[in-house]
C-alpha cells in the first residue's frame, strides 16, 4: 500500500485512511495536508502557500509552487512611507495564498480519490473539534498579543480572553462549512467563487490592496525539480522562489561527504553558511530577480569558494521565518512518492482569521525588503522569497527517501543533519530524527544575535566544533521546535517502506 508521515498523529490517521481507500501516495499527501489544517493552524492554513516535489514512477518527478504574488493594485510608495520593514502582522503582508491551488495541482498529478473524500475526515474534524496539541497551546502562547487584536482569532483560540490550553476542543465551524463547500464545488472556488468574494470582503475591510482579480488570475506552477546528483543518488527540490539550492549548494560543495551519517558538523556547518549567503544576496521571485544557479551549483567554483573565505559570519538575514510550516510526506509500493509543504510564514501568519469561512491568512509578505534593488523587492503582482523546500532522493531512477522538515530558513541545515543518517540502511530511521541537531541563526530561532544554537544532549564537541566568527554559541532543551521537526520515509531492503515522524512534533508515521 504505502506510508505516511506528518507532524500530528490525526493528519496521519487522515493519509492512512487514503490509502485503505483505495488512494496513492498522492490522495495520502492531501488528506493528510487538509487536516494539518484544522490541528495545526499555527503553522498552515487554507489561507498559506507550499511547495511540493511529486516523484512519479519511472524516475520523473514534478515540482509544485503553490506561492501567490502580492496584489496588482499594491502601493508600494504608501507601505514605504509608513514602514521602515514590512509589517509581520495585519492586511499588508498578506499574499495571495496559493496552498488550495497547489493541492488541486499535486492532485491533477494522478490522485485516485475525489474531493468530496478527501477533505471529508478534515471537515470533520473541524466541526466536531480536536484536542488543542502542546504545539498549537505554545504557539497560541507565544503569539496571543497579536492574535488577540483579530476578531476571529480572539473568538476561536480564546475562551474570555484567555487561550486555549492543551488538550482543550477547538471547534471550527466555519472552517468546516469552507472545506466541504470547496469539495462539493471544486477547489477553484477559492479563487473565483463564492469562498474567493468573501475572502476578498474581509481583506479589503482591513486595508488589504487584493482585489477578486488578484485572486482570479492566480495560478499554480508546475515544472521540472531542482537536481543535485551525486555519484548515483540524485537530490530534487524545488527551485526559487524556493531556497531548496541552498542544501543543494552546501552538499555540492561538500561532495559525497556531505552524505556521511558521521560527517563533519564544521565543514558542513561552512559549507552552509556559504549557500545562505547566496540565498540573503539572490533569492527572491526569479521572474523578476533570476538565480545564477549554475554558477551556484558548481563544485569547482564552490571549492575554491570555500578555501579562499574560511568561516564567513553570514550574519545578514532578512525579516524573521519561526519554522511555523508543516512537511507531510508520502510513498507508496507503485513507487509514487510526495514531499509537501506547507506554510503560514510566521506563526498564525497574519494574525488575521476571516470570521465568515473560518480561513486564516499567512503573512509571507512579510519576507520582502523594502529596500530598492533587493533581490526579494516588495512590488505589484510578485511572489516573495520562500523558505519552504521539500525534498527526494533517487537512487538512479527509483525513489529511495522522501524527506521534509519544519523550520523556517533552517530547513537546509536540518534537511543536511539527518540526510547521512536516512540514506544510512543500518541506522533506525528513529534514531536519525531524535538524535540532537544544530542550528545557525538569530531573531528565526529566538536569538536576538546571530547565535549557533545546538540541543543540550549533543556531544561536548559539538559546541568545540561548531563555531564562526561572529556567532555567540547556546544551548538549548533537547528535542526543541527550534531545530526543526522532520518527516521521513525510505526504501529498505527488497521494496519495503520505512517511515519516521521526529519527536519534536506531535506526530506518528505509519506504513499501511
Amino acid at each position: 500500500m504505502g506510508a505516511i508521515a506528518t507532524p500530528h498523529a490525526l493528519a496521519t490517521a487522515a493519509g492512512a485512511q487514503a490509502y485503505k481507500d483505495g488512494g496513492n501516495a498522492i490522495d495520502a499527501a492531501l488528506a493528510a495536508a487538509a487536516m494539518l489544517t484544522v490541528v495545526y493552524p499555527h503553522q498552515c492554513a487554507l489561507g498559506g502557500d507550499l511547495f511540493a516535489v511529486v516523484g512519479l514512477p519511472g524516475g520523473e518527478s514534478k515540482s509544485v509552487n503553490g506561492t501567490g504574488s502580492s496584489a496588482a493594485a499594491l502601493d508600494v510608495a504608501d507601505i514605504r512611507s509608513r514602514f521602515a520593514t514590512m509589517p509581520d502582522s495585519g492586511p499588508i503582508p498578506v499574499t495571495v495564498p496559493g496552498l488550495v491551488g497547489g493541492w488541486q495541482a499535486i492532485h491533477s498529478l494522478g490522485g485516485r480519490l475525489p474531493w468530496t473524500r478527501l477533505l471529508a475526515p478534515a471537515a470533520r474534524a473541524a466541526r466536531e473539534g480536536v484536542p488543542v496539541s502542546r504545539s498549537l497551546e505554545n504557539g497560541i502562547q507565544k503569539r496571543k498579543d497579536v492574535l488577540l487584536r483579530d476578531p476571529g482569532m480572539r473568538a476561536r483560540f480564546f475562551t474570555e480572553g484567555v487561550p486555549l490550553r492543551q488538550g482543550a476542543e477547538l471547534h471550527q465551524p466555519e472552517l468546516a462549512e469552507t472545506l466541504q463547500g470547496l469539495a462539493q464545488a471544486g477547489l477553484r472556488d477559492f479563487y473565483t467563487g463564492q469562498v474567493a468574494r468573501q475572502l476578498v470582503k474581509g481583506l479589503r475591510a482591513l486595508g488589504s490592496s487584493l482585489a477578486e482579480v488578484d485572486f482570479a488570475t492566480h495560478r499554480t506552477e508546475i515544472e521540472s525539480p531542482l537536481r543535485l546528483k551525486l555519484g548515483e543518488l540524485t537530490l530534487e527540490t524545488s527551485p526559487p522562489n524556493s531556497q531548496g539550492f541552498v542544501l543543494l549548494e552546501a552538499l555540492a560543495a561538500l561532495g559525497a561527504a556531505g552524505l556521511h551519517r558521521s560527517g563533519d558538523p564544521a565543514s558542513l556547518l561552512h559549507a552552509l553558511l556559504l549557500a545562505i549567503e547566496d540565498r540573503e544576496k539572490y533569492l527572491g521571485d526569479p521572474q523578476r530577480s533570476p538565480v545564477p544557479l549554475d554558477q551556484l551549483l558548481d563544485p569547482d567554483t564552490l571549492q575554491q569558494r570555500l578555501r579562499a573565505r574560511g568561516i564567513g559570519t553570514s550574519k545578514r538575514e532578512s525579516p524573521p521565518a519561526h519554522g511555523d510550516t508543516v512537511a507531510v510526506c508520502s510513498l507508496d509500493n507503485d513507487g509514487l512518492g510526495v514531499s509537501l509543504i506547507q506554510s503560514v510564514f510566521q506563526l498564525f501568519g497574519s494574525g488575521i482569521l476571516e470570521p465568515q469561512t473560518g480561513v486564516i491568512f499567512h503573512n509571507r509578505g512579510r519576507g520582502f525588503s523594502l529596500n530598492a534593488g533587493a533581490p526579494n523587492e516588495l512590488a505589484p503582482r510578485t511572489r516573495p522569497a520562500h523558505t519552504l523546500m521539500p525534498l527526494l532522493v533517487r537512487r538512479r531512477q527509483a525513489l529511495e527517501a522522501v524527506m521534509g522538515t519544519m523550520g523556517g530558513r533552517a530547513q537546509p541545515q536540518i534537511l543536511a543533519q539527518i540526510l547521512g543518517g536516512v540514506l544510512d540502511p543500518h541506522t533506525p530511521l528513529g534514531t536519525t530524527l531524535r538524535a540532537p541537531r544544530w542550528v545557525a541563526g538569530s531573531l528565526d530561532i529566538d536569538f536576538p544575535q546571530a547565535t549557533i544554537a545546538v540541543e543540550a544532549d549533543a556531544p561536548a564537541k559539538f559546541a568545540d566544533v561548531l563555531t564562526a566568527p561572529g556567532f555567540k554559541e547556546a544551548r538549548i532543551p533537547p528535542l526543541s521546535e527550534i531545530v526543526g521537526h522532520a518527516q521521513v520515509i525510505r526504501v529498505a531492503g527488497a521494496g519495503r517502506l520505512e517511515a519516521a515522524s521526529d519527536p519534536r512534533s506531535d506526530g506518528e508515521a505509519l506504513v499501511v
